[in-house]
This record gives C-alpha cells, sequence and structure tokens, in this order.
C-alpha cells in the first residue's frame, strides 16, 4: 500500500498522476491485459493515433450505458462504431473472453471522469 501511495504522489508531481491513480485504481493487471490482448498495438492511453481512437477518446464518447456494446465490440471487432476505423475481427488478434472484454471496457470508460 505504501508503495502504490509513493508512486501516485511521485506520477503526480511529474503530471502522470491521472494515469497512474487510474491503472493503480484497477490494479495493474488491467494494462497488462490490455497489452497482453494487443490492444495496445492499436490504442493508447490519451494520444489519438490516425486510424484508431485514444481509450481516453472513447471514454468521452461512451458512457456505462454502453458498455454491454463496447463488450461485443471488444470480443467480436466490427466497425461502424468509430467512423470509418474498424476493429480486427477475432482471428486477427488475441481471443479475448467476456469477462476480459468487460473488465477492459470498465477500465476504459472509467476515464471518462478522469481528465489525462
Amino acid at each position: 500500500m505504501k508503495r502504490i501511495i509513493v508512486s501516485t504522489a511521485l506520477a503526480s508531481c511529474l503530471g502522470l498522476g491521472s494515469v497512474t491513480a487510474l491503472a493503480e485504481s484497477h490494479g495493474k493487471s488491467t494494462m497488462q491485459l490490455a497489452e497482453e490482448k494487443q490492444c495496445m498495438a492499436c490504442h493508447t492511453t490519451s494520444d489519438e493515433l490516425p486510424r484508431s481512437p485514444s481509450f481516453q477518446s472513447i471514454a468521452q464518447k461512451y458512457t456505462k450505458d454502453d458498455a454491454d456494446k463496447l463488450v461485443q465490440v471488444v470480443m467480436k471487432g466490427g466497425e461502424a462504431h468509430w467512423g470509418s476505423a474498424k476493429m480486427p475481427e477475432m482471428d486477427a488478434r488475441a481471443e479475448v473472453s467476456e469477462k476480459e472484454a468487460r473488465k477492459l471496457v470498465n477500465w476504459i470508460l472509467d476515464m471518462r471522469s478522469e481528465k489525462m
């Protein structure tokens, strides 16, 4: 616990408080899950990429009411949810279970309250 408080305080001093606090509140395992499931190959937490929205942008566009829809997008891929951007189908990326997808979606949507 002391390590979490110290690392969060240090990150705040460096201007990284929102990202670190968010990662800590969900456990580092959520960020690790996003990396393991190859989410970070196309998305970032706060910087928009040419073809992929940032998690922060997704959080600003959608609300908790959209969670079930987003879980399906994470699990199955598809298009028509972010302009012309298309999320690769499951056979083109790491398989994500419903439980994992829900954890990732909740983590992303919690960024809505965090102004990164």
